[in-house]
């Protein structure tokens, strides 16, 4: 038996393995790790650009950490689908706490499977690439943060969409009984991944259309001194 919903429903790999951490442990790792990434990042990016407003930081920091959870934690999820209910290693454990909110990782849903699959080898890759380009003060800055923001808003809406579908039209639940999993975990876990997108898409727009803006005016004053 396992704690998984809907109660019985088979998952990916032979058994399935209990875990022999707790959830607190396994957040704490997670988030010291993510700490300590993160701030020898930070470090480096301010060593090659000292001039970095407050605001660029943060992306940098946000789209360095987006980079290390797509590539990294996800790309271990499409690499160990087929396995993940018997998997004990740390992301195995890790993955088995959150699918307590959304079972579907651990039976290689088709549509989380895709999903994550095109997340790992796109956004990973550009979200680190956004973070150099953040740190340069790149001119391809806002196009490439622009890209990945769309991606990420729009799969994490689709991700919440298919599960609530499920719940709400056909009463399949994947997620255990009880607000923690279900508000936390589920909801409050993945909303970054609409929130903070929208911002970065809308700083993007902006930006886009002030360059425009100047480069349009330019094109007068430029025109005008010629017919001088």
């Amino acid at each position: 038996m396992h704690p998984y919903f809907p109660e019985g429903i088979p998952l990916s790999g032979e058994k399935y393995v209990a875990n022999d951490l707790g959830a607190v442990s396994l957040v704490l790792a997670f988030a010291v790790g993510c700490f300590l990434i993160l701030g020898t990042s930070l470090v480096i990016a301010c060593w090659v650009n000292p001039n970095l407003k407050t605001s660029d930081r943060a992306l940098i920091l946000w789209f360095t950490l987006c980079g290390m959870i797509h590539f990294f934690f996800e790309g271990y999820f499409v690499f160990n689908h087929t396995r993940m209910a018997a998997m004990t290693d740390f992301f195995g454990q890790l993955w088995k706490e959150y699918a307590l909110s959304d079972s579907r990782y651990l039976f290689s849903d088709p549509f989380v499977l895709c999903m994550e699959t095109w997340t790992t080898i796109t956004w990973g890759p550009l979200s680190f690439l956004t973070a150099i380009l953040i740190t340069r003060d790149s001119p391809y800055r806002h196009p490439v943060q622009a890209l990945v923001s769309t991606g990420q808003f729009y799969g994490c809406l689709l991700y919440y969409m298919t599960s609530l579908f499920d719940d709400f039209y056909s009463g399949k639940r994947f997620y255990r009984p009880g607000a923690y999993y279900f508000w936390f975990y589920f909801i409050f876990m993945n909303a970054f991944w609409i929130i903070i997108p929208a911002l970065c898409l809308y700083s993007s727009i902006k930006a886009t259309a002030k360059a425009f803006m100047v480069s349009k005016r330019l094109e007068v004053n430029g025109s005008s001194k010629k017919k001088r």
